[in-house]
C-alpha cells in the first residue's frame, strides 16, 4: 500500500504553522510595543529594539551563510527598507504612548489600501474594481468616524492617530518604492541591512527627540515586551512572510489582513484592559468592513477551495 498520497510535500508542510505564526506574531506585536513603553521613552525603546534586531539579523544572516552586501545599489535598497522600519515604527512609537494597542493594529491594517492607492497615483499601475473604490471609501469613512469621536473620546488621542497614519505612509512609500526597484536582495539580506540603517537613525534621534536617559532597568513586563518585539516581531514575523509570499496566493496572504486586527483587539481587552467605546467600535468595524471590500476578489478565491470541499463532502455524505 501506497502512502505518498497522505503526506504533504516537503515544501508545503510548513505553510500552517507559517502562516499560523505569522497572525499570532502581528496579532501580539501591538501589545508587546505598548507594553514595552510602560517603563521606556517611546524613542528609548525604538532605538534599543532596532539595535537588539539588527544584531539578531546580523547573527541569523551568518548562521545562513550569506554577506551583508555594502555596494552602491545595496545601500540604496537598505536605506528604502529602512523608511519602513525606522521612518514607519518612529511615528508609531511616538503615537503608541497614547494609543491602545487595537487601535494600532486597526489603522496598520489600512496600510495595503494605502499601497494600491499610491500605485494608482504615482504609476497608475492598479486599476480599482467598483467594490474596490467602495472599500477605500468605507476605510475612510472608518477613519473619519474614529477622528470625529477622537474629540470627544479621552481613550482616543487624535494627534497620536495623525502621527500613526503618518507612520503607515513610510511603510507604503518604502514597499511601493522597493517595489519597483529590479533584482530584489536576499530578503534576509535586504532586511539585515535596513535594521542596521534603522539602529543607527534611532540612536542619532535619541539625543534630539529622546527623554531622559532610563535611570533604572525597565520592569519584566517591559523587558520581554522591547525583546518580544525585537526577535520575533522584526524577524520571526519577516521569515514567515516572505517564506508565505513565495508559496501561497496574494488572496489567502490577506486573510490575515482582516484576522490580525480582529486577535489584535481582543488581545489588548484581555491582557491590557483596553475598552472602546462604541462610536470607536463602529469606525474600526468600518475599516475592517472596508478591507474585506477591498480584497473581496482575493478573498473568493482563497475561499472557494474550501467551499468546494465543503459541498463535495455534503454531495457524497449518505443519509441514515
Amino acid at each position: 500500500m501506497t502512502t505518498g498520497n497522505l503526506a504533504e510535500p516537503p515544501q508545503r508542510s510548513g505553510i500552517p504553522a507559517a502562516y499560523l505564526g505569522l497572525v499570532v506574531i502581528w496579532s501580539t506585536t501591538p501589545l508587546a510595543m505598548v507594553v514595552s513603553l510602560r517603563d521606556l521613552d517611546a524613542v528609548w525603546a525604538l532605538a534599543l529594539r532596532m539595535l537588539i534586531a539588527a544584531v539578531l539579523a546580523h547573527g541569523v544572516l551568518h548562521l545562513a551563510g550569506l554577506r551583508l552586501a555594502l555596494g552602491a545599489d545595496a545601500l540604496r535598497r537598505y536605506a528604502i527598507g529602512a523608511l519602513s522600519m525606522y521612518g514607519a515604527m518612529l511615528f508609531t512609537y511616538l503615537g503608541a504612548r497614547q494609543l491602545p494597542s487595537g487601535m494600532i493594529a486597526i489603522i496598520f491594517g489600512f496600510s495595503p489600501l494605502l499601497v494600491g492607492l499610491l500605485s494608482w497615483v504615482a504609476f497608475r499601475s492598479v486599476r480599482f474594481a467598483p467594490l474596490q473604490w467602495l472599500g477605500l471609501g468605507m476605510a475612510v469613512l472608518g477613519l473619519a468616524m474614529i477622528f470625529l469621536q477622537g474629540e470627544k473620546l479621552s481613550a482616543i488621542h487624535t494627534p497620536s492617530v495623525l502621527l500613526l497614519l503618518a507612520g503607515v505612509f513610510c511603510y507604503a512609500v518604502s514597499a511601493l518604492w522597493l517595489k519597483q526597484l529590479p533584482q530584489a536582495l536576499p530578503p534576509l539580506m535586504q532586511t539585515t541591512g535596513a535594521l542596521w540603517l534603522s539602529a543607527l537613525a534611532a540612536l542619532l534621534t535619541v539625543p534630539l527627540l529622546a527623554g531622559p536617559a532610563p535611570s533604572h532597568w525597565p520592569g519584566l513586563a517591559s523587558a520581554l515586551a522591547l525583546v518580544y518585539s525585537a526577535a520575533i516581531g522584526s524577524i520571526v514575523a519577516m521569515l514567515c512572510y516572505f517564506y508565505l509570499l513565495q508559496r501561497i496566493e496574494v488572496g489567502t496572504m490577506a486573510l490575515s489582513t482582516l484576522i490580525t486586527p480582529v486577535f489584535a483587539l481582543l488581545l489588548g481587552m484581555l491582557f491590557n484592559h483596553e475598552r472602546f467605546r462604541p462610536e470607536i467600535l463602529w469606525g474600526m468595524g468600518m475599516i475592517l468592513l472596508g478591507l474585506a471590500a477591498y480584497y473581496e476578489r482575493e478573498l473568493r478565491r482563497a475561499l472557494l477551495p474550501f467551499v468546494g470541499k465543503g459541498r463535495r463532502l455534503v454531495a457524497v455524505r449518505v443519509p441514515e
